[in-house]
């Protein structure tokens, strides 16, 4: 059990559900690539005022798994988070871009294919063994046998290299333009004598498997409860950590938590809960950009389905904006069939869409053979939608596709059951929710390749589209951002076109605090890691000399 001084409720909450820095090219130099703001961190003044630090910071959550590299859950974004808290990477994210992290500079060759990388000195492990590029050879290596539980495309290198015992090399297999932000800026760094006779990770349970580098270490873990108590590591080695022990608690109402002092800071994707939040005198904050994807995914070996016009139909028979509007309770922010959030720096404006137009849709549906009996129901069209939970979103979409004359029968199964499904292949229509778009556009290459870590993003084989897939490599090669903004362009629009899945809407996540016990949450710029755009981001939780 945690603490005494932290509150246990008996209590459950439902997990949330479920990539913007360009490399520089030439050789040059940094503490970030040239595409990044400027980041650099003033110097402490020796007349600087004592930086106000926090006791205790209580945050609503559940469980997401054992915080290990290997054994944290994938479902949605929040065991990642979990995990960042103890272990570091080579570069990370604070509201501005990129920044050096372990890595305090970086050169990268004119062509493209090899970084090097200078580590930060005398930086030590949580068991007080230094940290060395041993251990960052290790990592990777170690990856390629026994994967990290998240994103990461291990497979675009070709080597890393120690150089001396504070600079390491990568080389590359080719050209790969996130490489900081979404390669080094996700995959953490593990101590290469807690691991190297580990054969089964996701099975290491000794105290040993917690060892990271991070600004956190891990005090007490109850998986039954979901809560976790993290206690501040003394000797981070990029500065002062501002809030001495951070505790995951359960609570069932969020907001009466807050207003009681049983909880400091919680999510929500309600609109309602942020005005009776305002109205109490708390803080809010609205994800921006908004990052979080509520979509239809298709099974498209399903003999009908299998019909991009089918596909079509059914974009044009859903009044998607009402469906934002009733679900959110905010302003309808309704998804681009080309995937790529509205609000997104990657988003094409000129992509095809599908606004509500059930004429279009009827007539699609009559060119297909879908015929009306007496009753106005296609017989020969039952389509079944699958949820992983309750969700209002696909009762809407019953009543609004019976209105072109489809009968849509509502499945439900637990999470784990949905997964499995959705891995196999058995489901027609599948609602899914999940974050990870609010950074770089690689996603796409990811999701549509099978090879995204979230449980939620993307199941299945690969999208069977040569040409898709021709341009999802271009872009991932691309270095100049012009070049490749035309590619992820050219994306969207077979995307828009073919549509494997349908974007309903982006579902704003909202950030709840009280600003008199810790008011330094800020949205991530372009989303932590590979595009979440939550606040648990620890370079908010330090006062950085570095």
């Amino acid at each position: 059990m945690l603490q005494t001084k932290i509150k246990l409720t008996a209590l459950t909450m439902a997990s949330l559900l479920a990539l913007l820095s360009g490399c520089s090219t030439g050789k040059q130099e940094s503490a970030a690539p040239s595409s990044s703001p400027a980041q650099a961190t003033p110097a402490a003044s020796a007349a600087a005022p004592a930086v106000k630090t926090v006791d205790l910071l209580k945050i609503a959550g559940s469980n997401n798994g054992y915080p290990s590299p290997f054994a944290f859950s994938s479902s949605g974004p929040f065991g990642y988070l979990r995990n960042s808290f103890i272990f570091d990477t080579l570069t990370w994210k604070d509201d501005k871009g990129v920044i050096p992290w372990l890595g305090k500079s970086w050169e990268v060759s004119s062509d493209g294919l090899t970084y090097t990388f200078k580590l930060e000195e005398n930086v030590k492990w949580h068991d007080d063994q230094p940290f060395t590029a041993d251990d960052v050879v290790f990592s990777f290596n170690y990856y390629k046998t026994y994967p990290f539980n998240w994103n990461g495309d291990i497979g675009q290198i070709n080597s890393v290299e120690k150089v001396n015992d504070l600079t390491v090399k990568f080389t590359l297999n080719n050209k790969y333009a996130p490489f900081l932000s979404d390669l080094v800026g996700i995959v953490p760094i593990i101590p290469k004598h807690v691991w190297e006779k580990v054969t089964k990770p996701a099975e290491y349970r000794d105290p040993a498997a917690l060892i990271g580098t991070g600004p956190y270490k891990l005090t007490k873990y109850d998986s039954a409860s979901g809560q976790y108590l993290y206690t501040a590591n003394d000797k981070f080695f990029k500065g002062q950590v501002l809030v001495k022990e951070i505790a995951y608690v359960t609570a069932s109402n969020k907001l009466l938590a807050l207003q009681s002092g049983e909880i400091d800071e919680t999510y929500s994707v309600s609109y309602a809960d942020v005005q009776t939040a305002e109205k109490a005198g708390l803080k809010t904050i609205k994800s921006e950009p908004t990052g979080s994807v509520v979509r239809i995914s298709f099974n498209l070996e399903h003999p009908q389905l299998g019909d991009k016009r089918l596909r079509q139909a059914l974009a044009y028979a859903l009044n998607r904006e009402e469906i934002s509007a009733k679900v959110t309770g905010g302003k309808p922010m309704v998804g681009s069939a080309g995937v790529v959030p509205t609000d997104s720096p990657w988003y094409n404006p000129k992509v095809k869409q599908y606004g509500y137009d059930t004429a279009q849709a009827e007539k699609i549906l009559d060119e297909l053979g879908y015929k009306k009996n007496a009753n106005g129901i296609r017989e020969d069209l039952k389509l079944k939608l699958m949820t992983s939970s309750a969700m209002p979103d696909a009762t809407m979409m019953k009543e609004m596709l019976k209105k072109v004359g489809i009968e849509l029968t509502l499945v439900q199964l637990d999470n784990a059951a949905f997964t499995t499904a959705m891995g196999e292949n058995k489901y027609d229509i599948a609602i899914t929710g999940h974050v990870g778009a609010s950074g770089d556009p690689d996603y796409l290459r990811l999701w549509f390749s099978g090879k995204a870590a979230n449980a939620y993003s993307s199941r299945g084989k690969s999208l069977k589209l040569d040409e898709f897939h021709k341009l999802a490599d271009q872009q991932m090669q691309e270095m100049n951002e012009t070049k490749r903004h035309e590619i992820v362009n050219q994306m969207q629009d077979i995307l828009a076109e073919e549509l494997p899945t349908l974007v309903l809407y982006h579902r704003p996540f909202y950030e709840i605090h009280k600003a008199d016990k810790f008011d330094g949450w800020k949205n991530t710029f372009g989303g932590i890691a590979d595009g979440m755009p939550l606040w648990e981001n620890k370079a908010f939780l330090i006062d950085a000399k570095k």
